[in-house]
Parts: structure tokens; sequence; C-alpha cells
């Protein structure tokens, strides 16, 4: 039987990424994929969370591809083959059934800036090609990388993991010191011990496609210019049947998924699509050229889950293994990065155990911070009053923690990977969201949402760095005069944040 430090099962951004950390400090990793390179991929969204992981990364292993992945400028300049968006920002928008949405709807359209520039954005992947790229450079690490095989049992013996694999060859065993799990919540979860985790209180199904021929929605609504172009974001069309997300690459190509909290019955994927477009006339009218790259429409679903451990004897969960919510607000990318992060300092540091103990309790406070969030979000969709003033929340959360890591406020090195993803175990952010979500699931009527708004801005005015609840048009863009009032929110005098400011420009000086 073979023998190997590290076997990561599953050859997605994360467990490539991992991989080749953990090979470049000199240990024997192996890479498992059951498919083949390139294969297409969910989770395309970055968020500038998501790019501090990856400056930081890159800064502490000498992987500059990484960095060049944390925006948009640098992406288009170092890496032109690997397709992909440019994302400014967040795009909200409430549809209503019947009704076609136009210029006056101002009290449906919610946009947030995320970066000053197309420069310093963040961007979609299109992980067909970001995935192959990062397995090409984890072997280029040193990682032995086999794809066509697939985890078929798993045993721990004596110091070893006993892994048994199905191969185009037939059936083997490969012994590992130490097993990742990367496939997102398989059955090798289940089979390394990890248990089912608590029910969560919402529930989705997918369907998805990339498309062609999609009208951008600004222009089929005709809306006035916001802080960037509407749609070179991550684009939320709230629906009464759930919502669905649309992401623009710069080919044209738009990866869109509709995302339903009743299970369709008795139609194809396609049809369903179709239907639930038809009931938003301007919606429709944006999709009505769409065609479909193959295979086509796809279903998934429910896609909730959440396992019981992060980590047992001998193995460990990343992130997107251990638990998935929903792809509201674009966590996923971040999260499952803070993942690598975190394991390959676990892994290739003094006190792995501890360290181990350390990952899965962070995991367990995040997954319940964003199940309050999602849950939340899935209650306040139908209500613009409500579900906008909790995006603030969340916006003040992330913009403050962004903000003060740009800004040299916290070390950035990789400590910063051990603070809690959405202020998760950091009072006041866990009770925040905790109380929001309840707020919002007794929410009745005008009075109530009035009274939510008005708790939203209270709680976040000490970290509200962006002017989120101000600006009565809804949209808001990256205003530094707004973030130089805010310098006693950041401890700071405005001579001294004024000095800090150009470091906001996506980790440049």
């Amino acid at each position: 039987m073979s023998s190997v430090d590290l076997l990561v099962v599953g050859s997605g951004f994360a467990g490539s990424i991992l991989a080749r950390l953990v090979a470049l400090s000199g240990r024997q990793v192996l890479l498992l994929e059951r498919d083949t390179h390139p294969r297409f991929a969910l989770g395309e969204s970055s968020t500038p969370l998501a790019a501090l992981c990856l400056e930081r990364l890159a800064g502490r292993h000498g992987q500059e591809d990484l960095a060049a992945l944390a925006s948009y400028g640098r992406w288009r300049q170092a890496l032109p083959a690997l397709r992909c968006g440019l994302k400014r920002g967040f795009t909200f928008y409430r549809q209503r059934p019947d009704v076609s949405f136009s210029s006056s709807d101002s009290e449906f359209r919610l946009l947030v800036a995320a970066s000053p520039d197309d420069e310093v954005a963040d961007c979609h992947w299109m992980r067909a090609d970001v995935d192959k790229a990062l397995v090409d450079r984890a072997i280029d690490a040193g990682v032995h990388f086999r794809d066509r095989t697939e985890v078929i049992g798993i045993d721990r013996r004596a110091s070893l993991m006993a892994v048994e694999v199905q191969t185009p060859k037939g059936r083997e065993t490969i012994g590992a010191q130490f097993v990742v799990d990367g496939t997102g919540g398989g059955p090798l979860a289940q089979a390394l011990g990890a248990g089912r985790g608590p029910s969560l209180p919402f529930s989705s199904h997918l369907i998805y496609a990339h498309l062609d021929g999609v009208t951008e929605f600004q222009a089929a609504a005709a809306l006035p210019d916001g802080p960037y172009p509407d749609d070179q974001a991550a684009v939320h069309h709230l629906l009464d049947e759930g919502w669905i997300y649309a992401l623009r690459f710069d080919s044209g190509r738009l990866s869109a998924g509709l995302l339903l909290e009743n299970a369709p019955t008795g139609t194809s994927p396609e049809d369903t699509w179709r239907a639930t477009l038809s009931r938003y006339p301007t919606l429709s009218a944006a999709f009505a050229r769409a065609q479909p790259y193959g295979p086509g429409f796809q279903a998934a679903g429910p896609l909730q889950r959440r396992r019981q451990y992060a980590t047992g004897p001998g193995w460990a969960l990343l992130p997107h293994s251990y638990a998935f919510f929903d792809p509201f607000f674009s966590t996923g990318l971040a999260w499952s990065l803070l993942g690598v992060e975190r394991l390959a300092d676990a892994l290739c540091g003094p006190d792995r155990e501890t360290a181990l103990g350390r990952y899965a309790a962070l995991l367990a406070d995040e997954a319940d911070q964003q199940t309050a969030l999602i849950a939340a979000a899935y209650s306040a969709r139908r209500d613009m009053a409500l579900f906008r003033p909790l995006t603030f929340l969340y916006f003040a959360c992330v913009s403050y923690a962004e903000i003060r890591l740009r800004l040299g406020l916290l070390p950035n090195d990789n400590a910063a990977a051990w603070r809690g993803f959405l202020g998760a175990g950091q009072p006041p952010w866990p009770s925040i969201f905790a109380e929001a979500r309840t707020r919002i699931e007794h929410a009745r009527d005008a009075a109530d949402a009035a009274s939510f708004k008005e708790w939203a801005q209270a709680v976040i005015d000490p970290y509200n760095l962006i002017g989120l609840g101000e600006n009565p048009s809804h949209l808001y863009g990256v205003d530094l005069d707004r973030l130089r009032a805010s310098h006693a929110r950041l401890g700071l005098s405005p001579a001294e944040l004024k000095a800090r400011v150009p470091r906001l420009r996506g980790g440049q000086p």
C-alpha cells in the first residue's frame, strides 16, 4: 500500500490550493479527482474578503498567481487565458409578479459597490478555467494528481487512513497520514465520521445554466446609472418563489441560477425556469433570447447541508464539505479560502491538534452565523423595507472588517485567517444576526418593518463606514468623503486616515 502525508479528495479551487501549499512545505501530497479537468463547477463570485485571503496566501507562500486572482486588473494582466467577469458590487431587485420593472422603482432597487473602479474590482470566476489552472500549479509544486479516481471506502489502520479508491484500472488502497475532504459534502464526509449536523431552517432547490444572449437588466428596464453598471455585479432578483442570481462574464456569457423554496415537480428544469420567469415581465424580456450552453439547464437540491463535526482523528473537512447554505451574498469563495488558509497553518504547524480544534470551533460558529443571515434573507426577500436593512447588517460587518485590514488597523498576516468570518465569535455580531432573524420572522406589518429599519441603523452605526442607510436612492458607491468622516469609528485622526487611504486600492501602497 502506497502512503502519503496528505490526501486531498476533490480538486476544486480550495482542494488544489491547499494541496499546493502543503506540498510547498515539503510534505508528500496526493490530490484526487473523480472527474477530469476542465469541468463545470458553481461557486463563481468573489468578494473583497476573498481577495484579502488570496493576497495573504500569495505573500506568505510566494504564489503570485493567487494574488492575480484577487483583483480584476491584475487577473486580466497576469492571467489573460483564464476567463472571468468584472464584479463591481452587489445588485438587488425586488421583482413583483405581473409588474414591469421601471426607472420609477427606486424602492425596489439596491446597489452596493465593493470597489471604486475596475482595476481593483472583484471577479466572477469561470471555474472550468480557474480550477484546471490551479491543479496545474499544484502539480508544478510537487503535488501528485490523479483524476478519474473515486473514493469508495475508508478505514483507520493504526496511524494511517486506508483509503480504497476506484480507478479506470481497478481498485487499490492508498495510505494517508491525514485526509482532507474537499468534495463538497458527499459520502466521504459521512464515511470519515463527520455525522449529520442540525437541520437548517430553510431549504432551496437550484435550477442553473450558463446562458448566451441575455440582455443586461439595466438596459431592459431602462434604469438610470448608478455607482457602477448594474450588471457588472452579483445580481440578485428577489422573487415570490425564491430568487435568481446572474453573474456576467467578459465574453457575455451569463451564469444564472433560480433558487426555489419548494422543489419543482412534474416539469423539466428548463420548463420550470421559463414558467417562473414568465411571471415577471421585465425579467422575462431580459432572458427572452437566452440560449443555454451544453448541457443545458440542470437541477440540484435541496442544497442545504451541515455536518456535525469538521475534524476527527486523521481527517478534516474544508468549509464547503462541512456545510453549505445558499449563494446569497456570495459567501462561498471567501469562506472556502479561509478554510484553506487555516488548514494549511494547522497541517504545517507545530501543534496540529490544537489548531484543528480551533478550526472546527470556528466553522461551527461561522455556520451558525450564516444560518441566521440566510434564514433572515429568505424571510425578508418579499419586502424590501425588511430586506434592505438586513443587507446593511451584512455590508457593515464585512466592509468594516475589510477596511480595517486594508488600512493596516488589524494585522493582515496568517492570524487574520483565524478571525471569525462574518463576525462569528466576535461580539456583537452573533447576537446582531440572531436578533435580525428573529425580528424579521416576527414582522407582520409596515410598523414592524419601520422598527426593524430603525434598529438595524442603530446597531450598525459604530461600524457604518460607507454610509449605509443614508442614500434615499439606495445606490451606494465608494464614497471616500464619507469614509474620511468616519475616522473616529476607526480610531484615527483625519490626518492619520488620509495617510492610510491609498492602501485601500487592492493591497497596493
